[in-house]
Parts: structure tokens; sequence; C-alpha cells
């Protein structure tokens, strides 16, 4: 099987992906895809880069992998700072999101969309020594993170619903039954490892992007 599917995004785009024989991580592209620690919510500002990026792999595949930085960090930290309630941040963000990756698919460039990583244990003395290095707070609790997780891919989804741009779901494959990381998928304490790559092969397929129109409202 060709080597034809990229990760383009975040840490998570390099340790989910890390060294599959079939999806490509973004080490690969070292020197254009250098996106750590940036957000969905931002990565529009960014376009210069992912442009620079999209130009090196057009006629691939292309997973976007955002979001567990702005349920990490920004979205109780934004909340705090403007009074705006976590549930319209985070609508706000996937809405600003997917509508900067829907004009790149304009461009017939074939973008997924990933849904966010269960968020992980920050209690870890590892976890600690990277707080340590931060230049915001980080106040959010484990339960807070998760249901902000929970929430952005569900606007995730029905805004890729809307935009008709395909949305890679498998978190229900990525916890356990107490909605934690499984922990065969644990790479550290923020990370998953690149079985979550294997799970993508396994429930998701690249080439059958029918899309339906939601039928609902807004989550």
């Amino acid at each position: 099987m060709p080597r034809n599917i990229f990760a383009v995004g975040d840490s998570h785009a390099l340790r989910c992906f890390e060294n599959h024989p079939y999806i490509v991580d973004a080490k690969a592209l070292f020197g254009y895809n250098k996106l750590d620690g940036r957000t969905a919510f931002n990565l529009a500002r960014h376009d210069k880069h992912v442009r620079k990026i999209m130009q090196a792999i057009r006629g691939n595949h292309i997973i976007f992998v955002f979001g567990e930085v702005d349920v990490r960090i920004h979205i109780k930290y934004q909340c705090r700072l403007t009074g705006i309630s976590t549930d319209e941040l985070i609508d706000n963000t996937a809405n600003r999101y997917t509508a900067y990756i829907g004009g790149l698919r304009e461009q017939d460039l074939d973008i997924h969309v990933f849904n966010v990583v269960p968020t992980g244990d920050f209690t870890t003395p590892e976890a600690q020594r990277w707080k340590d290095n931060l230049n915001y707070p980080f106040t959010a609790t484990y339960q807070e993170r998760t249901a902000y997780t929970e929430e952005m891919n569900r606007r995730f989804e029905w805004y890729c619903l809307l935009r008709h741009i395909p949305f890679i779901n498998i978190y229900p494959y990525l916890v356990d039954k107490q909605g934690r990381r499984k922990k065969e998928l644990i790479y550290d304490y923020s990370h998953l490892n690149n079985k979550t790559a294997d799970l993508v092969m396994e429930h998701y397929c690249f080439e059958d992007t029918q899309i339906p129109q939601p039928i609902c409202d807004r989550p």
C-alpha cells in the first residue's frame, strides 16, 4: 500500500502516526510541518506556513490534527480572560477552524479533520516540568478538559458535515469504559502512540468520503 496519507498539525500529528507504515507522520516534512503548539482557533493566522506544507503534499490524503492545545489551555484561559462562556468559545473555535479548512478544500486539497484526542494525565512529574515552563496558566481540571474535548468533537463533526469536510472520528476507540485514554495507546502524559494510526486505518476509509448534510440543529 503506498504511503499517500500525510498527518499535518500539532505534536499529536507526530506521536499518533509516528513511523507508521501507511500514514506519514509530521516529522517526515521537517522544515515544512512545524506547527507544534498551534491552535485550531488560530490556524488561519499561519496560512502562509500551512500553504507551504500543502504545496509539498498536494495530491495526497491529508489529516489535519489540531484542537488539543485549545482544549488543554486556551478554552478556560479565554473564558476567564474575556468572560465568554466555554460553550461559545468551543463553538467559535470549531466554526473558525473548519471554515479555514473548507477554504483550503475548495482549492482541491483532500483534507480530513481528525478528532481531538482524549485529554491526558497532567499530574506526572514529566507533566509538571512542562507546566513549569508555560506562559499561560494551566487551570482546567481533568473533568473540564474531558468535557471540552467531547464538546469540541461534537462541534467539529457538525461543522464538518455543514461544510462537506471528511471527519475522522475514532474517539470511541481511544478511550476505555471510564472515558480515559486506553493504556495501550498512551505515549506520555499528553500524547497517544502510533497504535492510533492503526485504528484510523481500521475504522476509516479515505476513499469513501460521501458526506451527508446535517439533519438537526447544531449541538
